[in-house]
Parts: C-alpha cells; sequence; structure tokens
C-alpha cells in the first residue's frame, strides 16, 4: 500500500492499540504493584520538546508527559537539564511511580553522538535515575525502533524542526546523512524550508526575486503589516522552531499552486530523498528490501511528504517507505525492555 494511502484513523487506532493513556487509577495500580512488572522509561528528547513514557512489559503506556525540548544544541545545556528533570519527575508522577520501580531507561536525543556529549548526559541521567540501567541513543534511533518494532536494522528519516537520516545495516554498520543543525542548513527540514521563505519574501520585497503569495500568508500568519516587519520578528528571538512552524504556511502556498512556494517545496522533497539515497547506498542496501521510517512533523500525511514518497519510490527501488506504528519514546522504552533481556 502506498504511504500516503494509510488513513488518520488506521494510524490512530495502532497507535492506541500500543498506547493506553486512559489507564484507571486501579488498573494503573495494579500493574505498579505486580510482582512481576518490569516497568522502563522512554525518553524523546526532540527539536521542540521532550516526550517521556512509563512502559510496561507488555507495552502498555501507564503515563506520557511532554515538556520543553531537551536538545542541547536547541535550549543550552542548562535548560536541557531542566527540561530533562522535569519530564522525568513528571511523568512518575503522573504513573505514581517511585524512582527505584524504573528497572531500566532509555534516551533518545540530538548532540549525543560524541563521547564527551554521551558522557555529559550520561551524568544528567545518573542524577535524575540513580543506579537505573540507561542506554542513550541518536534520536534517530528511537525513531527507527518505533517504526520496525525494535529491531535496529533499516533507515530513520526525521524531518522535523531539523532532519537527519540514520540508517544500519544488518552488520550493524552506522550511516547518516544530515543532522549538522539549521546553521548548517539541514536541507529538507521544517527550518530549512522556513528559512527559504523568509528569504524569497525579502528577494521578491527588493526586485530581486519573483513575487509571491509568501509575502501576504507570512504577514498575516505573522500578524505582520509590511515585508520589512519580519526583519524584527526573525531577529528578536533566533529560537529554530519559530523558523521552522513556517512551513506550514509554505505548504499551504504550495497547494494552491504559487510557484515560489512550490518550488521551495519541490526542492526540499529532492534534498532529503537524495540523503536518504546516499545513506541506503552507503550500507549497500540498495537491492534489498530497505525499511525507511519516516517520522517528524514535517513528513505527516500531506504534499511534503507524498512527494518525498515519489522520490524514494524512484532513487531506491526496494525502498520499504513505513511510518512509526508508536510514537519514538515509546520507541526508547521498547529498547530499553530489549536492554534487560540482554543483561
Amino acid at each position: 500500500m502506498d504511504i500516503e494511502q494509510q488513513s488518520s484513523s488506521e494510524q490512530l487506532e495502532r497507535n492506541r492499540a500500543h498506547q493506553s493513556p486512559s489507564l484507571s487509577e486501579a488498573e494503573r495500580a495494579a500493574i505498579q504493584n505486580s510482582p512481576n512488572a518490569t516497568l522502563v522509561l522512554g525518553i524523546d528528547g526532540g527539536g521542540t520538546k521532550t516526550a517521556c513514557v512509563i512502559v510496561d512489559e507488555h507495552q502498555t503506556v501507564l503515563a506520557q508527559v511532554r515538556v520543553g525540548s531537551c536538545n542541547r544544541n536547541s535550549v543550552g545545556d542548562e535548560k536541557a537539564k531542566e527540561n530533562l528533570a522535569e519530564g522525568i519527575a513528571s511523568v512518575l508522577r503522573a504513573a505514581n511511580c517511585e524512582r527505584s520501580a524504573v528497572n531500566a531507561a532509555c534516551l533518545g536525543m540530538a548532540g549525543v553522538d560524541r563521547p564527551v556529549e554521551r558522557s555529559l548526559v550520561s551524568s544528567w541521567m545518573e542524577t535524575f535515575l540513580p543506579n537505573v540501567p540507561t542506554t542513550i541513543y541518536n534520536d534517530a534511533v528511537i525513531a527507527l525502533a518505533s517504526g520496525t518494532g525494535g529491531e535496529l536494522c533499516g533507515v530513520a528519516v526525521i524531518s522535523g524542526t531539523g532532519m537527519i537520516v540514520y540508517g544500519i545495516n544488518r552488520n550493524g554498520q552506522v550511516q547518516r546523512a544530515g543532522g549538522w543543525g539549521p546553521l548548517f542548513g539541514d536541507k529538507g527540514s521544517a527550518y530549512a524550508i522556513g528559512a527559504a521563505a523568509l528569504s524569497a519574501v525579502a528577494h521578491a520585497t527588493d526586485g530581486l526575486g519573483a513575487q509571491t503569495a509568501l509575502d501576504g500568508a507570512l504577514r498575516d500568519y505573522l500578524d505582520l503589516s509590511t515585508p520589512q516587519a519580519l526583519i524584527p520578528w526573525a531577529y528578536s528571538d533566533l529560537s529554530w522552531a519559530r523558523i521552522a512552524d513556517l512551513s506550514a504556511v509554505v505548504t499551504e502556498c504550495a497547494q494552491q499552486k504559487d510557484e515560489v512556494a512550490s518550488r521551495i517545496i519541490a526542492e526540499a522533497a529532492i534534498d532529503l530523498a537524495a540523503a536518504v539515497e546516499v545513506v541506503v547506498r552507503g550500507l549497500d542496501m540498495l537491492n534489498e528490501p530497505t525499511p525507511i521510517v519516516l517520522s517528524g512533523g514535517n513528513l505527516q500525511p500531506g504534499l511534503f511528504s507524498s512527494l518525498v514518497h515519489q522520490h524514494l519510490n524512484s532513487l531506491i527501488p526496494h525502498a520499504q517507505p513505513t511510518r512509526p506504528s508508536v510514537n519514538p519514546a515509546v520507541g526508547a522504552a521498547i529498547l530499553a525492555h530489549q536492554s534487560l533481556r540482554k543483561e
């Protein structure tokens, strides 16, 4: 089935099968008090939010919360640590669960691929959850797990505020593309789309580029009176998410056949698909069925996702594009349970 033909209602039902936030207090207490219960903590540290879940061995979600981003590159170390602590404390309260009841934890976040970074975040987790075995992965790994049931073989494609393509083959070899952060372009991300829209409006205003409906659409969206008013808006707060949020306006203009907006969306889709091809080819997976898990807000069903899917079918004949069957935080919890089985 074409991934774009899967209805949002079907996706919702799949998620509900694994996530049960509506457990009664009695049901939750029964699970927690069971001598055989194995509870784990899964954390998805995204660029705009941190999602935390407490999950049992049956993938029943006892509690889930969202707090601010713990992406160090987005909000800085101090705020990242603060938000991570808040998320863990909040989900434990929501589950009515003591820290000592957590058997293992898994955290997926950007900016933990280098030893110094991983050591820093590990020290945070040891402070928050003393003596709890914790695995830390790039956030793309938990995204992959969320679409494969925990099997770490395939390619994760995340396009949200930022983007990354992260692949693992059957030999355990890893290759990635993107994930450098918005200042390096992150082509194929919502940030790149939003930044391109601002640039297009500036060029149109100066007579250096084609006129575009993006001018009026962005000003309406931001309640600004002139194109020049975009300047103080953009520089008053340099957080990446604000720029990424503009991608929805670009998509809307593209759907209304604005040529400039359509070109921005089309080029972003080509850029993202090209990054996937590089990773698949580099892992020597081009000629075998390869799960490609598409996640992130920018890859929800719609114009951009449809274009990416078309390019993937063209560039990677044996690609098996899919969407996560659970959210990435639950994917992290699945990996936490796997870590216990390996002990």
